[in-house]
């Protein structure tokens, strides 16, 4: 399954890079408690809905991804601009490895993306005249539809 939000957030995948960890999630998403020390699997994590896992972050391009190794439905994530679907905003994207699930899980993944766009709308401050020129942007394919 696949859950999307969109972040109307001018910005680069560096500042993204920068501002967007495992350290700082619990700043931006309300849906993660605490972050604790790191263990064999990752940083250990407190989700509000799920408990304890752990947490790996990764630079991808555009921004960065966050993988729950120990979720039995390989929930990852991604915090990402410059390419489409929405070049100019940030994408949200999670994904887990079914192709249905309970309603219960399904509203917990989308609040995880939801609270995640709210807090990054409200604390990530980023001016549009600061953004660097982003020369390597797909084409928004969007318009050859």
């Amino acid at each position: 399954m696949e859950f999307f939000e969109f972040s109307d957030i001018l910005t680069t995948q560096d500042e993204i890079r920068n501002k967007v960890s495992i350290d700082t999630l619990p700043f931006f998403c309300e849906e993660i408690e605490a972050v604790d020390n790191a263990e064999e699997l990752g940083r250990v994590i407190y989700f509000r809905h799920w408990g304890r896992f752990h947490l790996r972050q990764e630079e991808v391009m555009g921004g960065v991804r966050f993988s729950v190794p120990d979720c039995p439905n390989a929930l990852t994530w991604t915090v990402t601009t410059g390419y489409p679907p929405y070049p100019e905003k940030i994408v949200l994207h999670a994904t887990i490895n079914r192709l249905a699930h309970d309603a219960e899980f399904i509203e917990a993944t989308q609040a995880l993306l939801a609270t995640l766009k709210t807090g990054l709308e409200t604390l990530f401050t980023s001016e549009p005249t600061q953004a660097e020129p982003r020369p390597l942007l797909m084409p928004d394919l969007r318009t050859n539809l």
